[in-house]
């Protein structure tokens, strides 16, 4: 926050913001961040069920956080043709996570990708929002058969790592479209790209 009280983000400031919240149980570094790395860049499976031990663990210490959410839904990864890789890491920790958690929220795969967009991960700032505006968007869908799940419900949307936000800024925003109440974000890792906890928006 700054001084004045008011949060500099400016998806904070925007009337027609998709995301309500945003929570992450560490930030995306040391042991951590090559925890994801490992399961996520090179497949290693084992680091799933670990993960997602940390994101249960964060959840149940803080109930009254999610304690209204109505269902988990994974960020989902296009593997068809042309897919940067054949599997689907967020899915499968997500699933890992509803386990974790006793099966306290259903998991539910709400949207889809259709299509695969660019890596944001080496971008500046500006090209991440045209990635996410023009290409992300377009990419994801409501699943088949999901508006009857969506039609007032409070989503809690799961991704491994946010950086600039926009992943979860653009399938909160299809989600929200199709009849979701609220769309709140959790992640394992929270990246910070600037000096300072608000400088690159959720």
């Amino acid at each position: 926050m700054l001084p004045s009280g008011r949060c500099p983000n400016a998806w904070c400031a925007a009337a027609d913001r998709a995301l309500a919240a945003l929570y992450w149980s560490g930030r995306y570094e040391a042991g951590l961040r090559r925890a994801l790395l490992a399961y996520k860049r090179h497949g290693d499976l084992r680091w799933g069920p670990v993960l997602a031990a940390q994101l249960a663990r964060f959840v149940l210490h803080h109930p009254t956080w999610f304690e209204e959410d109505a269902v988990l839904c994974p960020v989902p990864a296009f593997t068809g043709p042309g897919a940067r890789r054949t599997w689907a890491p967020v899915p499968g920790l997500c699933a890992a996570l509803g386990r974790a958690l006793g099966g306290m929220w259903p998991v539910e795969h709400l949207l889809v990708k259709r299509a695969e967009t660019p890596p944001m991960g080496a971008m500046g700032a500006r090209h991440r929002r045209a990635c996410a505006r023009l290409e992300l968007s377009g990419a994801l869908e409501v699943a088949p058969g999901a508006l009857a799940t969506l039609a007032g419900a409070r989503v809690l949307l799961v991704d491994d790592v946010c950086a600039s936000g926009h992943t979860l800024l653009s399938a909160a925003a299809v989600l929200r479209r199709c009849g979701a109440s609220e769309v709140t974000g959790l992640v394992v890792a929270r990246a910070f790209l600037r000096a300072g906890p608000w400088a690159a928006g959720p």
